[in-house]
């Protein structure tokens, strides 16, 4: 089912000319609603709609709670609030469904990375300026946390709670893998590493297996899928990553993340080249790295200035 088709049926619902399965779903909504314990969050009232819906109210005789909830759920619909998301995913994202839940909140600083436990069992490292938020327990239908800048997950299995992360405008939903994410200024990056995971933007859903990567931009709302090495993306973290059959342009993304220097392709045939067989270790200098590549491979790295060149020997 479709936001819109969500809307209409809510909109018969209300001039009471629906369907009883669209009344069903409907009311199962109020249902999942009332389970949840939750609140509306703080929103303007339409007058002339709360007069609309409290006189069918009063025909139907419908208890207090639900009276509540339908002019909420009715009002937010009018303000564009995606209630097929609410439906399907339970995250409410629009309600403050923590009020009486103990939040945590870690941060990071430039250049530190932490290893956080969460209450399931999972496990996250936080790249530096990041953080993530999340309850002192998680709920018995949802594992929900809130992540900004980069982490690795570690994500213990459980089918019957689904673990999700919202992260800027896409959220990452899985039921127990270990994948990446990084979130920048214009893009929203996860890298699967095992397990299945379900990424979703307002507009999209993608799913994405081990050595597969999804790009959401910001500016056009648009999920992009491609084939990755995963490994790759625990340079960052992992003390030591061997790495077969890497592409040098998918590496040199890496490593200008790591060392926080551009690395510019005098050519552009040789990003399509691959280095066979590669470690790489966290602590190891630049320059350290540079001779050590520069001696196996077909390709020559120089620095120079503030750039690392990348051209072919």
């Amino acid at each position: 089912m479709k936001e819109q088709d969500f809307k209409i049926i809510l909109k018969k619902y209300e001039e009471r000319t629906a369907t009883q399965k669209e009344i069903d779903c409907v009311e199962s909504f109020f249902d999942e609603m009332q389970k949840d314990g939750t609140k509306p969050i703080d929103f303007k009232y339409n007058l002339a709609l709360k007069n609309r819906i409290y006189k069918r109210i009063q025909k139907n005789k419908k208890p207090a709670f639900i009276r509540s909830w339908t002019i909420a759920a009715s009002i937010v619909i009018l303000l564009g609030i995606n209630f097929y998301s609410l439906i399907y995913n339970k995250s409410f994202s629009f309600f403050n469904s923590q009020d009486k839940i103990a939040l945590i909140l870690k941060e990071t600083d430039l250049n530190q990375q932490v290893k956080v436990s969460l209450p399931d069992g999972s496990f996250v490292i936080l790249n530096g300026e990041s953080s993530i938020e999340y309850p002192e327990n998680f709920n018995d239908t949802i594992r929900l946390v809130k992540l900004k800048g980069e982490a690795f997950f570690d994500v213990t299995k459980n089918i019957n709670k689904p673990f999700v992360i919202q992260s800027g405008s896409i959220r990452t939903k899985v039921l127990g893998t270990s994948f990446n994410i990084r979130e920048a200024k214009t893009t929203t990056e996860v890298v699967v590493h095992t397990g299945l995971v379900k990424v979703t933007s307002k507009e999209a859903s993608v799913f994405i297996t081990p050595n597969q990567k999804v790009i959401y931009n910001n500016k056009t709302n648009k999920l992009y899928k491609k084939e990755v090495n995963a490994e790759v993306t625990n340079l960052w973290w992992k003390e030591e990553v061997v790495l077969e059959k890497i592409k040098i342009e998918e590496l040199a993304i890496e490593l200008q993340k790591l060392y926080k220097i551009p690395f510019v392709f005098k050519t552009e045939e040789i990003k399509e080249a691959y280095f066979y067989s590669l470690r790489l270790s966290k602590n190891e200098t630049l320059d350290e790295l540079l001779v050590r590549v520069n001696f196996i491979n077909e390709v020559k790295l120089i620095k120079n200035n503030n750039m690392v060149e990348i051209v072919k020997k």
